[in-house]
């Protein structure tokens, strides 16, 4: 079972392969899932460790994935 301890280490990174994938840009993702721009950067580099579940889940709906997704392990 993967805990959220373990799993937050990927979530920026998961989201930002995800992203790539989609070919959205930051900004565009940032906008489409109405968070900050510099939040969804502070994210993907690992700044931010600990992004919020609404955060998360809004990134999440963006991508039109689920938060599981997001924060499984690779």
């Amino acid at each position: 079972m993967i805990t959220m301890l373990d799993s937050k280490k990927n979530i920026g990174t998961n989201i930002k392969n995800m992203r790539k994938k989609i070919n959205l840009s930051q900004e565009q993702l940032a906008s489409n899932a109405n968070i900050k721009y510099s939040n969804l950067v502070k994210i993907e580099n690992s700044v931010i460790n600990k992004p919020s579940v609404h955060t998360i889940y809004r990134i999440a709906k963006a991508l039109n994935t689920n938060v599981e997704t997001l924060i499984e392990k690779e």
